[in-house]
């Protein structure tokens, strides 16, 4: 199973006062691909399992309690939002694979 990191940026912003904050979110985790119906299993969707969210405020990581990470990865978008950066991931690997095949093909002849 593959490891993937995604990141995005998370905004705190004051109601009141209008301060905003910008934070780095990093969230590493691993994707089940799912599977077919059989006889006797109805088919499985992919899900996503989150091993770590991590927060920084540029070089600074942050230490904010659990219920905080729970928020993000417990929200609707979110698994969707991280089957679609693993499957852009992907899609780059096997481009960059394919490109490799092609360099080293044309160093031996």
């Amino acid at each position: 199973m593959t490891t993937y990191r995604a990141e995005q940026v998370v905004n705190i912003s004051g109601w009141d006062c209008g301060t905003e904050i910008e934070l780095r979110m990093v969230v590493k985790f691993k994707v089940h691909p799912g599977s077919k119906a059989t006889e006797i299993d109805p088919p499985e969707d992919p899900s996503v399992e989150v091993d770590k969210v991590r927060f920084f405020d540029g070089a600074d990581e942050l230490t904010l309690p659990w219920s905080i990470s729970d928020r993000f990865t417990s929200a609707d978008g979110f698994q969707s939002w991280l089957l679609s950066e693993a499957a852009e991931q992907h899609q780059c690997a096997v481009e960059e694979a394919a490109e490799m095949r092609r360099e080293m093909m044309r160093e031996e002849h």
